[in-house]
């Protein structure tokens, strides 16, 4: 489980100095779209003209693959987008409790309002992850396997775990990478433009333009 596809998302999204994860509701939708990539990568699910279909393969065994396999079965056929809307702060949760019961994660509180946060129990796992995301972005392409290259290229279309500054630089390797990372991306991508268009029509019609 801590070496899964959402385990090492998580761990991206959080403080490179080892604090919690910042920009939650994009951290969720990385962590949500991780865990659907990481179905497709296990042959899982497969695109089925534009939609997310679940395959006869076995249950992963990994129960927070499994939960949104069962999800993604429920609501059968759906949208790669929808099916990374739907539940993605639940599936978020999912993970912070079994990253806690594995020793992960520890619980603390923000600087601000002193919520309940949670911190990454050892830093070398924030650190190996920004790792992985350097050599996905620059060792020669043939030596990146394809859990890897999809961490680069969620954390990029996500906006968690990689600044847009970064994304762009990397534009074009971001490009082949996303290749190799399946159809999940795409409908990231068009999920946080969405949620960015509903942000810019609701300032605007509060500040009664």
């Amino acid at each position: 489980m801590s070496d899964s596809l959402p385990a090492r998302a998580y761990f991206l999204a959080c403080d490179p100095g080892g604090g919690p994860i910042s920009r939650r509701s994009n951290a969720a939708l990385l962590v949500r779209a991780a865990a659907v990539t990481d179905l497709v990568l296990r042959g899982n699910l497969r695109d089925q003209r534009g939609h997310a279909e679940p395959t006869d393969a076995a249950p992963t065994g990994d129960l927070l693959l499994d939960d949104l396999l069962a999800d993604v079965r429920a609501h059968s056929p759906a949208s790669w987008r929808a099916s990374l809307r739907r539940g993605k702060n639940d599936t978020l949760q999912s993970l912070e409790t079994q990253l806690s019961a594995a020793g992960l994660l520890e619980e603390g509180s923000s600087a601000v309002l002193h919520r309940r946060v949670f911190l990454p129990s050892d830093p070398t796992r924030v650190r190996d992850a920004h790792a992985q995301l350097d050599h996905a972005l620059t060792a020669p392409l043939s030596e990146v396997d394809a859990p890897t290259a999809a961490l680069a290229a969620l954390a990029a279309a996500s906006g968690a775990g990689m600044s847009r500054s970064d994304a762009r630089h990397h534009a074009d390797r971001l490009a082949e990478l996303e290749k190799l990372a399946g159809p999940v991306v795409p409908a990231l991508r068009k999920a946080v433009a969405g949620r960015r268009a509903a942000r810019i029509a609701a300032f605007s019609g509060g500040s009664g333009g």
